[in-house]
Protein backbone atom coordinates (compact mmCIF):
# COMPACT_ATOMS: atom_id res chain seq x y z
CA UNK A 1 0.00 0.00 0.00
CA UNK A 2 1.51 3.39 -0.95
CA UNK A 3 2.40 5.80 1.82
CA UNK A 4 -0.08 8.56 2.60
CA UNK A 5 0.88 12.02 1.34
CA UNK A 6 -0.78 13.36 4.49
CA UNK A 7 1.82 11.83 6.79
CA UNK A 8 4.78 11.73 4.41
CA UNK A 9 5.32 14.91 2.36
CA UNK A 10 7.32 14.63 -0.85
CA UNK A 11 11.03 14.31 -0.18
CA UNK A 12 12.88 17.38 -1.43
CA UNK A 13 15.66 19.69 -0.43
CA UNK A 14 13.54 22.74 -1.17
CA UNK A 15 10.99 24.33 1.16
CA UNK A 16 7.82 22.26 1.17
CA UNK A 17 4.66 23.52 2.83
CA UNK A 18 1.31 21.86 3.25
CA UNK A 19 -1.47 24.03 1.85
CA UNK A 20 -4.96 23.30 3.14
CA UNK A 21 -8.28 23.95 1.36
CA UNK A 22 -9.15 24.95 -2.19
CA UNK A 23 -8.88 28.56 -1.12
CA UNK A 24 -5.29 28.13 0.03
CA UNK A 25 -4.33 26.20 -3.11
CA UNK A 26 -5.88 28.85 -5.33
CA UNK A 27 -4.13 31.62 -3.35
CA UNK A 28 -0.80 29.87 -3.95
CA UNK A 29 -1.24 30.62 -7.66
CA UNK A 30 -2.97 33.96 -7.21
CA UNK A 31 -6.17 32.58 -8.76
CA UNK A 32 -9.72 31.79 -7.63
CA UNK A 33 -10.99 28.43 -6.37
CA UNK A 34 -12.90 27.69 -9.58
CA UNK A 35 -9.69 27.91 -11.60
CA UNK A 36 -7.81 25.63 -9.19
CA UNK A 37 -10.57 23.01 -9.37
CA UNK A 38 -10.60 23.22 -13.15
CA UNK A 39 -6.85 22.69 -13.25
CA UNK A 40 -7.19 19.57 -11.13
CA UNK A 41 -9.82 18.17 -13.46
CA UNK A 42 -8.29 19.24 -16.78
CA UNK A 43 -4.55 19.47 -16.10
CA UNK A 44 -3.91 17.02 -13.28
CA UNK A 45 -3.14 19.56 -10.55
CA UNK A 46 -1.78 17.43 -7.64
CA UNK A 47 -4.46 17.80 -4.97
CA UNK A 48 -4.91 15.30 -2.13
CA UNK A 49 -8.13 14.54 -0.27
CA UNK A 50 -8.47 13.88 3.42
CA UNK A 51 -10.17 10.59 4.46
CA UNK A 52 -13.88 10.49 5.02
CA UNK A 53 -16.83 12.18 3.41
CA UNK A 54 -16.36 15.92 3.20
CA UNK A 55 -12.82 15.55 4.55
CA UNK A 56 -11.42 18.48 2.58
CA UNK A 57 -8.38 18.83 0.34
CA UNK A 58 -4.74 19.80 0.69
CA UNK A 59 -1.61 20.05 -1.45
CA UNK A 60 2.17 20.18 -1.02
CA UNK A 61 3.83 23.35 -2.31
CA UNK A 62 6.72 21.45 -3.90
CA UNK A 63 4.32 19.23 -5.84
CA UNK A 64 2.51 22.32 -7.10
CA UNK A 65 5.78 23.85 -8.29
CA UNK A 66 6.82 20.58 -9.93
CA UNK A 67 3.43 20.47 -11.64
CA UNK A 68 4.17 23.87 -13.19
CA UNK A 69 7.32 22.43 -14.74
CA UNK A 70 5.93 19.01 -15.55
CA UNK A 71 4.75 17.33 -18.72
CA UNK A 72 2.00 15.41 -16.94
CA UNK A 73 -1.14 14.43 -18.88
CA UNK A 74 -3.19 17.47 -19.69
CA UNK A 75 -0.36 19.83 -18.88
CA UNK A 76 2.00 21.05 -21.57
CA UNK A 77 5.67 21.01 -20.69
CA UNK A 78 6.48 24.27 -18.96
CA UNK A 79 9.33 26.56 -19.90
CA UNK A 80 12.55 26.74 -17.85
CA UNK A 81 12.37 27.96 -14.26
CA UNK A 82 12.58 31.72 -13.68
CA UNK A 83 16.13 31.45 -12.36
CA UNK A 84 17.21 30.42 -15.87
CA UNK A 85 15.99 33.62 -17.52
CA UNK A 86 19.05 35.20 -19.18
CA UNK A 87 20.44 38.56 -18.25
CA UNK A 88 20.03 41.60 -20.46
CA UNK A 89 23.02 42.60 -22.56
CA UNK A 90 25.11 45.09 -20.61
CA UNK A 91 24.94 47.53 -23.53
CA UNK A 92 21.24 48.13 -22.85
CA UNK A 93 20.98 51.04 -20.37
CA UNK A 94 19.19 50.18 -17.13
CA UNK A 95 16.75 53.07 -17.37
CA UNK A 96 15.61 52.15 -20.88
CA UNK A 97 13.89 48.89 -20.03
CA UNK A 98 11.32 48.36 -17.34
CA UNK A 99 11.41 44.60 -17.37
CA UNK A 100 15.14 43.84 -17.40
CA UNK A 101 16.34 41.29 -14.80
CA UNK A 102 17.28 42.95 -11.53
CA UNK A 103 21.00 43.12 -10.90
CA UNK A 104 20.81 45.75 -8.15
CA UNK A 105 19.48 43.07 -5.82
CA UNK A 106 23.02 41.72 -5.41
CA UNK A 107 23.99 43.95 -2.52
CA UNK A 108 21.21 42.61 -0.30
CA UNK A 109 20.78 39.02 -1.47
CA UNK A 110 22.59 35.87 -0.40
CA UNK A 111 25.54 34.15 -2.03
CA UNK A 112 23.07 31.63 -3.38
CA UNK A 113 21.33 34.39 -5.30
CA UNK A 114 24.60 35.64 -6.72
CA UNK A 115 25.51 32.12 -7.77
CA UNK A 116 22.21 31.73 -9.58
CA UNK A 117 22.80 34.92 -11.53
CA UNK A 118 26.28 33.80 -12.51
CA UNK A 119 24.78 30.69 -14.08
CA UNK A 120 22.57 32.70 -16.44
CA UNK A 121 23.33 32.24 -20.11
CA UNK A 122 24.14 35.03 -22.57
CA UNK A 123 21.02 36.67 -23.94
CA UNK A 124 20.32 35.83 -27.56
CA UNK A 125 19.55 38.58 -30.07
CA UNK A 126 16.04 37.21 -30.43
CA UNK A 127 15.32 37.53 -26.72
CA UNK A 128 17.01 40.92 -26.59
CA UNK A 129 14.77 42.19 -29.35
CA UNK A 130 11.69 40.82 -27.59
CA UNK A 131 12.62 42.43 -24.28
CA UNK A 132 13.40 45.74 -25.94
CA UNK A 133 9.99 45.61 -27.57
CA UNK A 134 8.35 45.02 -24.19
CA UNK A 135 10.34 47.84 -22.63
CA UNK A 136 9.40 50.18 -25.43
CA UNK A 137 5.72 49.42 -24.91
CA UNK A 138 5.92 50.24 -21.20
CA UNK A 139 8.24 53.20 -21.41
CA UNK A 140 6.08 54.56 -24.21
CA UNK A 141 3.27 55.04 -21.74
CA UNK A 142 5.44 57.50 -19.80
CA UNK A 143 7.73 56.91 -16.89
CA UNK A 144 8.17 60.62 -16.40
CA UNK A 145 4.87 61.21 -14.68
CA UNK A 146 2.42 59.11 -12.68
CA UNK A 147 -1.08 58.27 -13.82
CA UNK A 148 -3.52 60.29 -11.71
CA UNK A 149 -6.68 58.45 -10.86
CA UNK A 150 -9.35 58.97 -13.45
CA UNK A 151 -7.00 60.37 -16.08
CA UNK A 152 -7.28 59.22 -19.67
CA UNK A 153 -3.82 60.07 -20.94
CA UNK A 154 -2.84 56.52 -21.89
CA UNK A 155 -3.90 55.68 -25.40
CA UNK A 156 -3.75 51.88 -25.35
CA UNK A 157 -6.65 49.63 -26.26
CA UNK A 158 -8.00 47.70 -23.28
CA UNK A 159 -8.25 43.93 -23.49
CA UNK A 160 -10.31 42.68 -20.52
CA UNK A 161 -11.28 39.50 -22.37
CA UNK A 162 -7.81 38.69 -23.63
CA UNK A 163 -7.07 34.96 -23.85
CA UNK A 164 -3.68 34.28 -22.31
CA UNK A 165 -0.94 32.32 -24.02
CA UNK A 166 -0.49 29.04 -22.11
CA UNK A 167 3.26 29.37 -21.69
CA UNK A 168 2.81 32.98 -20.56
CA UNK A 169 0.31 31.79 -17.97
CA UNK A 170 2.79 29.25 -16.58
CA UNK A 171 5.41 31.98 -16.14
CA UNK A 172 2.80 34.25 -14.56
CA UNK A 173 1.92 31.58 -11.99
CA UNK A 174 5.57 31.06 -11.14
CA UNK A 175 5.94 34.80 -10.71
CA UNK A 176 3.02 34.94 -8.29
CA UNK A 177 4.51 32.20 -6.14
CA UNK A 178 7.95 33.81 -5.95
CA UNK A 179 6.44 37.26 -5.34
CA UNK A 180 4.48 35.92 -2.38
CA UNK A 181 7.70 34.75 -0.67
CA UNK A 182 8.99 38.34 -0.39
CA UNK A 183 12.72 37.82 -0.22
CA UNK A 184 15.44 39.49 -2.29
CA UNK A 185 16.05 36.28 -4.19
CA UNK A 186 12.40 35.41 -4.75
CA UNK A 187 11.54 38.91 -6.00
CA UNK A 188 14.33 38.68 -8.58
CA UNK A 189 12.91 35.30 -9.66
CA UNK A 190 9.41 36.76 -9.81
CA UNK A 191 10.54 39.62 -12.05
CA UNK A 192 12.23 37.15 -14.36
CA UNK A 193 9.07 35.03 -14.53
CA UNK A 194 6.72 37.99 -15.14
CA UNK A 195 9.12 39.29 -17.78
CA UNK A 196 9.00 35.95 -19.58
CA UNK A 197 5.20 36.04 -19.41
CA UNK A 198 5.15 39.45 -21.10
CA UNK A 199 7.64 38.30 -23.72
CA UNK A 200 5.32 35.39 -24.58
CA UNK A 201 2.19 37.57 -24.44
CA UNK A 202 2.66 41.34 -24.69
CA UNK A 203 -1.01 42.01 -23.84
CA UNK A 204 -0.96 40.07 -20.55
CA UNK A 205 -2.27 42.69 -18.14
CA UNK A 206 -1.86 40.52 -15.03
CA UNK A 207 1.83 39.97 -15.80
CA UNK A 208 2.39 43.73 -16.00
CA UNK A 209 0.56 44.09 -12.68
CA UNK A 210 2.85 41.42 -11.24
CA UNK A 211 5.89 43.37 -12.40
CA UNK A 212 4.51 46.51 -10.78
CA UNK A 213 3.99 44.70 -7.48
CA UNK A 214 7.54 43.32 -7.58
CA UNK A 215 9.01 46.77 -8.06
CA UNK A 216 6.76 48.10 -5.28
CA UNK A 217 8.51 45.75 -2.84
CA UNK A 218 12.07 46.19 -4.11
CA UNK A 219 13.05 49.11 -1.83
CA UNK A 220 11.95 47.16 1.25
CA UNK A 221 13.55 43.80 0.46
CA UNK A 222 16.49 44.68 -1.80
CA UNK A 223 18.97 47.48 -2.44
CA UNK A 224 17.18 48.84 -5.51
CA UNK A 225 16.87 52.65 -5.20
CA UNK A 226 13.37 53.90 -4.48
CA UNK A 227 13.37 56.29 -7.42
CA UNK A 228 14.14 53.47 -9.84
CA UNK A 229 11.78 50.93 -8.29
CA UNK A 230 8.71 53.13 -8.01
CA UNK A 231 9.20 54.66 -11.47
CA UNK A 232 9.11 51.16 -12.92
CA UNK A 233 6.15 50.19 -10.75
CA UNK A 234 4.13 53.17 -11.96
CA UNK A 235 4.94 52.41 -15.59
CA UNK A 236 4.04 48.71 -15.30
CA UNK A 237 0.91 49.37 -13.24
CA UNK A 238 -0.28 51.99 -15.72
CA UNK A 239 0.32 49.58 -18.59
CA UNK A 240 -1.73 46.88 -16.83
CA UNK A 241 -4.62 49.30 -16.27
CA UNK A 242 -4.46 50.45 -19.87
CA UNK A 243 -4.86 46.83 -20.97
CA UNK A 244 -7.55 45.98 -18.40
CA UNK A 245 -9.02 48.69 -16.19
CA UNK A 246 -11.02 46.08 -14.26
CA UNK A 247 -7.86 44.45 -12.86
CA UNK A 248 -7.81 45.09 -9.12
CA UNK A 249 -4.18 44.08 -8.60
CA UNK A 250 -3.08 46.71 -11.11
CA UNK A 251 -4.90 49.44 -9.19
CA UNK A 252 -3.48 48.36 -5.84
CA UNK A 253 0.05 48.19 -7.32
CA UNK A 254 -0.28 51.66 -8.82
CA UNK A 255 -1.72 53.00 -5.56
CA UNK A 256 1.27 51.67 -3.62
CA UNK A 257 3.77 53.28 -6.01
CA UNK A 258 1.92 56.61 -6.07
CA UNK A 259 1.77 56.65 -2.27
CA UNK A 260 5.35 55.73 -1.39
CA UNK A 261 7.10 56.71 -4.60
CA UNK A 262 5.35 59.93 -5.64
CA UNK A 263 3.79 60.97 -2.29
CA UNK A 264 0.51 61.58 -4.11
CA UNK A 265 -1.81 60.56 -1.30
CA UNK A 266 -5.25 61.46 -2.74
CA UNK A 267 -4.52 59.71 -6.06
CA UNK A 268 -3.03 56.70 -4.26
CA UNK A 269 -6.00 56.31 -1.90
CA UNK A 270 -8.35 56.44 -4.86
CA UNK A 271 -6.46 53.59 -6.54
CA UNK A 272 -6.41 51.61 -3.29
CA UNK A 273 -10.18 51.96 -2.93
CA UNK A 274 -10.74 51.00 -6.55
CA UNK A 275 -9.08 47.60 -6.06
CA UNK A 276 -11.44 46.11 -3.39
CA UNK A 277 -14.39 47.70 -5.18
CA UNK A 278 -13.47 45.52 -8.17
CA UNK A 279 -12.80 42.46 -6.02
CA UNK A 280 -13.89 42.60 -2.35
CA UNK A 281 -11.98 39.36 -1.67
CA UNK A 282 -8.64 40.78 -2.80
CA UNK A 283 -6.68 40.40 0.44
CA UNK A 284 -3.64 42.25 -0.89
CA UNK A 285 -5.75 45.31 -1.70
CA UNK A 286 -6.92 45.49 1.92
CA UNK A 287 -3.36 44.75 3.10
CA UNK A 288 -1.62 47.53 1.21
CA UNK A 289 -4.39 50.01 1.89
CA UNK A 290 -4.01 49.29 5.61
CA UNK A 291 -0.28 49.97 5.68
CA UNK A 292 -0.73 53.30 3.94
CA UNK A 293 -3.47 54.25 6.39
CA UNK A 294 -1.06 53.34 9.20
CA UNK A 295 1.57 55.67 7.72
CA UNK A 296 -1.02 58.46 7.78
CA UNK A 297 -1.81 57.78 11.43
CA UNK A 298 -5.34 56.53 10.68
CA UNK A 299 -4.84 53.55 12.98
CA UNK A 300 -8.38 52.28 13.50
CA UNK A 301 -9.07 52.28 9.77
CA UNK A 302 -5.73 50.55 9.23
CA UNK A 303 -6.68 47.90 11.77
CA UNK A 304 -10.05 47.28 10.12
CA UNK A 305 -8.40 46.83 6.72
CA UNK A 306 -5.57 44.56 7.90
CA UNK A 307 -8.03 42.36 9.79
CA UNK A 308 -10.05 41.96 6.57
CA UNK A 309 -6.87 40.97 4.76
CA UNK A 310 -6.00 38.39 7.41
CA UNK A 311 -9.48 36.86 7.25
CA UNK A 312 -9.17 36.52 3.47
CA UNK A 313 -5.68 35.01 3.59
CA UNK A 314 -4.70 33.72 7.05
CA UNK A 315 -1.58 32.03 5.65
CA UNK A 316 0.21 35.16 4.36
CA UNK A 317 3.24 35.89 6.51
CA UNK A 318 3.42 39.43 5.15
CA UNK A 319 -0.16 40.14 6.19
CA UNK A 320 0.34 38.52 9.61
CA UNK A 321 3.44 40.62 10.30
CA UNK A 322 1.80 43.88 9.30
CA UNK A 323 -1.31 42.95 11.27
CA UNK A 324 0.83 42.39 14.37
CA UNK A 325 2.52 45.77 13.91
CA UNK A 326 -0.79 47.60 13.50
CA UNK A 327 -2.24 45.80 16.52
CA UNK A 328 0.87 46.84 18.47
CA UNK A 329 0.19 50.48 17.61
CA UNK A 330 -3.48 50.15 18.57
CA UNK A 331 -2.85 48.77 22.04
CA UNK A 332 -2.43 44.98 21.79
CA UNK A 333 1.29 45.08 22.43
CA UNK A 334 1.82 41.77 24.24
CA UNK A 335 -0.24 39.74 21.75
CA UNK A 336 1.44 41.51 18.83
CA UNK A 337 4.94 40.74 20.11
CA UNK A 338 3.98 37.09 20.68
CA UNK A 339 2.66 36.86 17.10
CA UNK A 340 5.84 38.36 15.66
CA UNK A 341 7.99 35.91 17.63
CA UNK A 342 5.89 33.01 16.34
CA UNK A 343 6.36 34.19 12.76
CA UNK A 344 10.09 34.68 13.29
CA UNK A 345 10.38 31.12 14.61
CA UNK A 346 8.35 29.55 11.79
CA UNK A 347 9.62 31.82 8.98
CA UNK A 348 13.31 32.43 9.83
CA UNK A 349 14.12 33.88 6.39
CA UNK A 350 11.49 36.64 6.53
CA UNK A 351 12.85 40.11 7.32
CA UNK A 352 9.61 41.76 8.47
CA UNK A 353 9.41 39.90 11.79
CA UNK A 354 12.83 41.00 13.16
CA UNK A 355 12.34 44.50 11.69
CA UNK A 356 9.05 44.96 13.57
CA UNK A 357 10.31 43.23 16.71
CA UNK A 358 13.27 45.63 16.79
CA UNK A 359 10.97 48.63 16.42
CA UNK A 360 8.52 47.37 19.06
CA UNK A 361 11.26 46.47 21.53
CA UNK A 362 12.86 49.89 21.12
CA UNK A 363 9.55 51.63 21.82
CA UNK A 364 9.20 49.54 25.00
CA UNK A 365 12.79 50.37 26.03
CA UNK A 366 13.70 46.70 25.80
CA UNK A 367 17.07 47.58 24.33
CA UNK A 368 18.62 44.12 24.58
CA UNK A 369 15.90 42.72 22.34
CA UNK A 370 16.18 45.76 20.07
CA UNK A 371 19.90 45.11 19.54
CA UNK A 372 19.40 41.36 19.08
CA UNK A 373 16.66 41.83 16.49
CA UNK A 374 18.56 44.59 14.68
CA UNK A 375 21.51 42.22 14.32
CA UNK A 376 19.20 39.51 13.01
CA UNK A 377 17.69 41.92 10.49
CA UNK A 378 21.15 43.03 9.41
CA UNK A 379 22.20 39.43 8.81
CA UNK A 380 19.06 38.60 6.82
CA UNK A 381 19.30 41.70 4.65
CA UNK A 382 23.11 41.80 4.41
CA UNK A 383 22.99 45.39 5.69
CA UNK A 384 26.37 46.56 6.97
CA UNK A 385 24.92 49.86 8.20
CA UNK A 386 22.38 48.12 10.46
CA UNK A 387 25.11 45.85 11.80
CA UNK A 388 27.26 48.86 12.64
CA UNK A 389 24.34 50.57 14.39
CA UNK A 390 23.60 47.42 16.42
CA UNK A 391 27.24 47.14 17.48
CA UNK A 392 27.38 50.80 18.50
CA UNK A 393 24.10 50.47 20.41
CA UNK A 394 25.41 47.49 22.38
CA UNK A 395 28.68 49.23 23.24
CA UNK A 396 26.92 52.46 24.26
CA UNK A 397 24.31 50.67 26.35
CA UNK A 398 26.99 48.83 28.30
CA UNK A 399 28.97 52.03 28.85
CA UNK A 400 26.30 54.58 29.73
CA UNK A 401 22.80 53.10 29.57
CA UNK A 402 20.09 54.49 27.30
CA UNK A 403 21.77 57.84 26.66
CA UNK A 404 25.05 56.15 25.80
CA UNK A 405 23.28 53.80 23.41
CA UNK A 406 21.51 56.64 21.58
CA UNK A 407 24.65 58.75 21.37
CA UNK A 408 26.70 55.83 19.98
CA UNK A 409 23.97 55.15 17.42
CA UNK A 410 23.89 58.82 16.45
CA UNK A 411 27.62 58.87 15.72
CA UNK A 412 27.35 55.88 13.37
CA UNK A 413 24.17 57.11 11.69
CA UNK A 414 25.68 60.56 11.14
CA UNK A 415 28.74 59.01 9.52
CA UNK A 416 26.56 57.17 7.01
CA UNK A 417 24.41 60.27 6.47
CA UNK A 418 27.40 62.55 5.86
CA UNK A 419 28.82 60.07 3.34
CA UNK A 420 25.53 59.98 1.41
CA UNK A 421 24.79 56.34 2.31
CA UNK A 422 21.72 57.11 4.43
CA UNK A 423 18.65 59.26 3.88
CA UNK A 424 18.93 60.69 7.38
CA UNK A 425 15.52 59.60 8.66
CA UNK A 426 16.82 57.22 11.34
CA UNK A 427 19.41 59.81 12.34
CA UNK A 428 16.57 62.34 12.73
CA UNK A 429 14.71 59.96 15.05
CA UNK A 430 17.79 59.35 17.21
CA UNK A 431 18.57 63.07 17.43
CA UNK A 432 14.98 63.79 18.43
CA UNK A 433 15.20 61.30 21.29
CA UNK A 434 18.47 62.89 22.43
CA UNK A 435 16.90 66.37 22.43
CA UNK A 436 19.16 67.55 19.61
CA UNK A 437 16.35 69.35 17.86
CA UNK A 438 18.40 71.28 15.29
CA UNK A 439 20.25 68.14 14.27
CA UNK A 440 16.96 66.25 14.02
CA UNK A 441 15.45 68.90 11.75
CA UNK A 442 18.60 68.99 9.60
CA UNK A 443 18.57 65.20 9.16
CA UNK A 444 14.84 65.19 8.46
CA UNK A 445 15.39 67.76 5.71
CA UNK A 446 17.89 65.35 4.22
CA UNK A 447 15.34 62.54 4.31
CA UNK A 448 12.81 64.77 2.56
CA UNK A 449 15.37 65.68 -0.09
CA UNK A 450 16.13 61.98 -0.54
CA UNK A 451 12.39 61.35 -0.95
CA UNK A 452 12.51 58.57 1.64
CA UNK A 453 9.04 57.12 2.11
CA UNK A 454 9.40 56.94 5.92
CA UNK A 455 8.99 60.73 5.89
CA UNK A 456 5.29 60.15 5.29
CA UNK A 457 5.03 58.76 8.83
CA UNK A 458 6.72 61.72 10.54
CA UNK A 459 3.58 63.43 11.85
CA UNK A 460 2.29 60.16 13.34
CA UNK A 461 5.65 58.97 14.71
CA UNK A 462 5.78 59.38 18.53
CA UNK A 463 9.58 59.52 18.32
CA UNK A 464 9.25 63.17 17.28
CA UNK A 465 6.92 64.17 20.15
CA UNK A 466 9.75 66.12 21.78
CA UNK A 467 9.83 68.40 18.74
CA UNK A 468 6.13 69.31 18.93
CA UNK A 469 6.89 72.86 20.02
CA UNK A 470 9.82 73.39 17.65
CA UNK A 471 8.95 75.98 15.00
CA UNK A 472 11.36 74.55 12.39
CA UNK A 473 9.95 71.05 12.88
CA UNK A 474 6.37 72.28 12.59
CA UNK A 475 7.27 74.05 9.35
CA UNK A 476 8.61 70.76 7.98
CA UNK A 477 5.39 68.99 8.97
CA UNK A 478 3.41 71.70 7.18
CA UNK A 479 5.50 71.29 4.03
CA UNK A 480 5.21 67.49 4.11
CA UNK A 481 1.43 67.65 4.60
CA UNK A 482 1.06 70.21 1.82
CA UNK A 483 3.17 68.06 -0.47
CA UNK A 484 1.45 64.72 0.09
CA UNK A 485 -2.11 66.01 -0.06
CA UNK A 486 -1.71 68.08 -3.19
CA UNK A 487 -4.05 67.14 -6.01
Amino acid sequence: MPSSPLSHPPSTGAENRRIDSWKGIAAFFGRDERTAKRWEKERGLPVHRLPGEGGGVFAWSQELLEWLNSSAPGNEKADPAPAQVPQMDAAVPAHALLVEPVESVAASSTARTRGARKRRATLTWTMAAALLMVGAIVIGISVRSSRPSGSATINVAAAPHHVHDHQAEQFYLKGRYYWSRRTAESLAQAIDAFTQAVVHDSNYAQAYAGLAECYDLMPEYTSMPMSEAFTRAIAAGSKAIALDDSLGEAHRALGFALFYGEWKVPAALTEYQRAPALDPRDEEAHHWYSTSLMALGRMQEARDEIDKAQQLNPASRAILCDQALIHFFTGDQTAAMDRLREIEHSEPDFVSAPRYLAYAAFSQKDYRTFIEQTRRLADLSANAQLLAVAGAAEEGLARDGEHGMLESMRVVQKRYFDSGQSSGFELARTCALLGRNQDAVRALKGAIAAHHYAVLETAADPTFNNLAGDAAFQELIRLITERVYRA
